[in-house]
């Protein structure tokens, strides 16, 4: 399981260092690049926010085994095992 996270933060990471790529590229048509920036900016914004669920689904799986939190009133508790 635990490489199955490290896979698909890999490939999170490649995915945001492509779009970086992209928006360091001067292919674009200069009338674009507002809406290039914008859309390339949400795209990057979602890849963060993916490794990081990665990287707490790691963390879950090899360090942590129980988390619970308190927002607004509301209760979340998660807890992990060993698999057999």
């Amino acid at each position: 399981m635990a490489l199955a996270f490290v896979g698909a933060g890999m490939a999170m990471t490649l995915l945001a260092t492509g779009l970086v790529m992209a928006l360091l590229a001067d292919r674009w048509p200069a009338d674009l690049a507002r809406l290039r920036l914008a859309i390339i900016g949400h795209a990057l914004y979602a890849a963060l926010a993916l490794i990081a669920l990665v990287l707490v689904g790691l963390g879950m799986s090899v360090a942590l085994r129980q988390v619970s939190a308190r927002f607004l009133g509301a209760d979340f508790t998660a807890s992990g095992g060993e698999q057999k």
